[in-house]
């Protein structure tokens, strides 16, 4: 019996986020920082990256990587959102780092 590859599907990115990222210069760090976001958090339910606006500052938006995990795989949330920012610092130069944000949500397994 042979084996039957797993097809993983092609990542999408937003318009917007292309857009946005080239406006600001980081649309070279998308990728990476999507590959390590997978590799981090390999138990992932789902994985969004979003274009979000700064609730407190209307004409601040980020790059959102949205993220739901098991709880019961991530049992230091803090440590892991330190995790990903240290990703993010040895991906991304820090003057360039603003635009990046992770948002972990927990989910009951």
């Amino acid at each position: 019996m042979s084996a039957v590859p797993v097809v993983v599907p092609t990542w999408q990115w937003s318009q917007d986020v292309l857009d946005y990222a080239a406006r600001h210069h980081v649309a070279g760090y998308l990728d990476p920082l999507l590959q390590a976001t997978r590799s981090l958090f390999p138990t992932a339910r789902d994985l969004r990256v979003v274009l979000e606006a700064d609730p407190g500052i209307p004409e601040c938006w980020y790059v959102a990587f949205e993220v739901d995990v098991p709880r019961s795989d991530i049992p230091d949330y803090i440590q892991a959102q330190h995790n990903w920012n240290d990703e993010l610092y040895r991906i991304c130069p820090a003057v360039l780092a603003r635009p990046f944000v992770i948002t972990l949500t927990p989910l009951d397994s």
